[in-house]
């Protein structure tokens, strides 16, 4: 008996060791993580904010890393050769601070058009006075997408860049990604004579192919002035086989956690099941009590880096 009492007292003790150990190897692991931003800030000598916040915004429902609030001058002295590259590409960032304000908003975003699908979406936007937010894939673009994207400009949308080509080797390096940033840049302007200033990074800000970039990505891209924005609603109508109904659903679900929620749909080819609901969409948001705006009128929208 005593013995086993005598266990008893050395497995509790181990246990509380065990634990102990892993509840300071997290705390060193969110360390270094805010220290790989700061020395990039300190690197880039740019202001970005790098705060790390462990707990969700209760309004946005995810974790949030403000854009940078940094002068626009072009001082490359002392950094990578990437920050070199294409001195035209800076746009003076205005980050907005909407999330206090008691009031329920919905942001419908729309990436990887413009596409044939674009119109209707466009047409049933126009029908009932909503502002949306398009993320342009340049690769994609048309004589029509063209028009398209004109048309978006002229009635009150706002227009990011997600990238060119959304390939997975965009980011190999901050090299590849800025260049096919730029062609996106180039194009929205050609087109619109708007410079864009806001973002999507492909597969979002987190994801499983930009894991050596991330942070240098990040600061370079707020260096420049852009702020970036990715969802905390997703429709999932990209994925597997989607149906109207399993779309509308995954919105609704969402519009039950948020008061300002970032939702992600797509404008592609693929997405003509996305335009057929959309007015569905759009009407039980309405019934639920939310507004629309685009989402540069918002508190930026970003996934946590832990």
């Amino acid at each position: 008996m005593k013995y086993k009492s005598l266990f008893n007292v050395i497995f509790i003790a181990f246990a509380l060791l065990v634990i102990g150990a892993s509840y300071r190897h997290n705390e060193m692991v969110q360390s270094n993580e805010k220290e790989k931003l700061d020395q990039l800030a300190s690197n880039e000598n740019a202001e970005i904010v790098t705060a790390m916040n462990n707990n969700t915004n209760e309004e946005s429902g995810i974790g949030i890393i403000p854009g940078s609030s940094n002068s626009l001058e072009n001082n490359t002295d002392n950094m990578p050769e990437y920050a070199k590259k294409y001195p035209d590409m800076y746009v003076t960032s205005a980050i907005a601070d909407n999330l206090e304000d008691g009031k329920k908003i919905a942001y419908l975003t729309f990436d990887d058009g413009p596409s044939y699908v674009t119109k209707e979406i466009l047409d049933t936007l126009d029908q009932n006075d909503i502002k949306a937010t398009f993320f342009i894939l340049g690769s994609t673009m048309t004589e029509e997408g063209e028009e398209y994207l004109k048309r978006m400009v002229e009635e009150g949308h706002a227009v990011g860049i997600h990238t060119f080509s959304h390939r997975n080797n965009i980011y190999d390096s901050v090299d590849s990604y800025l260049d096919d940033f730029y062609k996106a840049f180039e194009q929205i302007y050609d087109i619109t004579g708007v410079k864009p200033t806001i973002f999507r990074f492909p597969y979002g800000s987190i994801n499983s192919y930009n894991k050596k970039i991330k942070y240098e990505l990040i600061s370079e891209m707020e260096r420049r002035g852009f702020t970036y924005y990715d969802w905390n609603v997703c429709a999932n109508d990209s994925i597997g086989n989607p149906t109207e109904h399993s779309i509308l659903s995954n919105v609704l679900k969402g519009l039950k956690k948020y008061c300002k929620p970032v939702i992600l749909l797509h404008d592609a080819s693929i997405n003509e099941k996305t335009a057929k609901i959309l007015p569905r969409i759009i009407d039980k948001i309405k019934e639920a009590g939310f507004e629309f705006d685009t989402v540069d009128k918002r508190t930026p929208c970003q996934f946590f880096y832990k």
